[in-house]
């Protein structure tokens, strides 16, 4: 199943379309995947990772469903392959900005109108205990969990969160990172209004990045997991 919105100016320019997949069920999957253009089944075929591939086709089924809401709907069957850093590459000049990201569970993208940003980003993580007591052992600093620890002192989504924020501004900005994302360092992790009908709660992001002016993400908490969407102007 695919849920469309239309989320916010916070979260993404004006007349900007998200679109989440469930990839929980591979019935479904198996389904959904002939609606795919042929050089992505083809591309999905050629990736030996059971769970990449997975990946891979939910994020195209949700990427597919989103342009078609979009206002380049009128490319929406058009393939959208890989460049050479195995970031989404649209076969077709003027496309308009696009993100993807996948969980174990889900795919999401966003797409924008074109000319409305340079470039977007998007992360989802699912909500998880041990995998927020992982990022806050190895990826956040004793600063950053203060932050973090103010709006949600049970350090379950916040940390998940952040970690789906800083994702969100490497694939905005194109970013080189090291190892976990350390280079990028939380300097701001206020509540803010949540994006999307259903959010629980969201919190506007601030990022710093050797020495460059601060990037902004927007994170939220939905029913399972955590979403966040960053934009260059």
């Amino acid at each position: 199943m695919t849920r469309i919105h239309r989320p916010s100016a916070q979260a993404l320019p004006v007349g900007s379309v998200f679109a989440e997949y469930d990839a929980r069920h591979p019935k479904r999957l198996a389904h959904d995947e002939p609606m795919l253009p042929e050089e992505e089944r083809t591309l999905a075929s050629s990736i030996r990772s059971a769970a990449r591939r997975t990946g891979f086709t939910a994020g195209r089924l949700a990427l597919h469903a989103a342009l078609a809401e979009s206002d380049a709907r009128a490319h929406a069957a058009r393939p959208v392959l890989r460049d050479e850093r195995g970031r989404p590459k649209p076969t077709w000049d003027g496309a308009p900005p696009l993100s993807i990201a996948h969980s174990r569970a889900r795919a999401v993208a966003a797409v924008a109108p074109v000319g409305s940003c340079a470039a977007l980003g998007v992360d989802v993580e699912e909500i998880d205990h041990h995998r927020a007591q992982a990022l806050l052992r190895m990826s956040l600093s004793e600063a950053e969990i203060a932050l973090i620890r103010a709006s949600d002192p049970e350090l379950l989504t916040g940390p998940i969160a952040l970690w789906c924020a800083r994702e969100a501004c490497v694939k905005a900005h194109a970013l080189e990172v090291g190892w976990f994302g350390t280079a990028l360092v939380a300097t701001g992790f206020t509540p803010s209004t949540p994006p999307i009908d259903g959010a629980a709660r969201a919190w506007a992001v601030e990022i710093a990045f050797e020495g460059r002016a601060p990037f902004s993400a927007l994170a939220w908490v939905g029913a399972e997991a955590v979403y966040a969407t960053a934009v260059r102007a």
